[in-house]
């Protein structure tokens, strides 16, 4: 997670992807763009940004007016996430803890039983160190 970028970085960012110039992205430029950023992010992944980003127009191109704002909206999400994070890691630790997860669940609205609890933090887990770092957390949400 980078820090908040203007809109002239993200405009920056998209004319050196725009390869053949044409004012829009295809997902060739944008597969190149976020590995060239060294992203750690497979092709469905990409698929998927892909979709996201061409918005409800799906003409698969992705125009500087839509890169833009949905790159604005993926950092609000993103702050808001970590928000939500920094809000249930009572200690303050940098990770949520299996009764701090908890929480988040309860927050919900639904209630988990023990085992699912223990199933979510093992999935959401991937450094297997029993509690979730933000990046953990940041994954299993998206």
């Amino acid at each position: 997670m980078s820090a908040k970028k203007s809109v002239s970085q993200w405009e920056a960012a998209f004319k050196a992807a725009d390869k053949d110039g044409s004012g829009s992205l295809d997902i060739g430029e944008l597969r190149d763009m976020l590995r060239k950023c060294n992203c750690n992010i497979t092709d469905s992944q990409i698929a998927e940004a892909f979709v996201y980003l061409d918005g409800p127009q799906g003409d698969r191109r992705i125009t500087l007016e839509e890169f833009t704002k949905g790159m604005q909206n993926l950092e609000t999400f993103i702050a808001k996430l970590a928000e939500l994070f920094k809000k249930f890691d009572a200690d303050n630790s940098g990770y949520l803890e299996k009764n701090e997860l908890r929480k988040v669940l309860e927050c919900c609205g639904h209630k988990f039983t023990e085992d699912e609890i223990n199933e979510i933090l093992r999935t959401a887990d991937k450094s297997g160190d029993g509690k979730i770092s933000f990046q953990e957390f940041f994954d299993a949400c998206t």
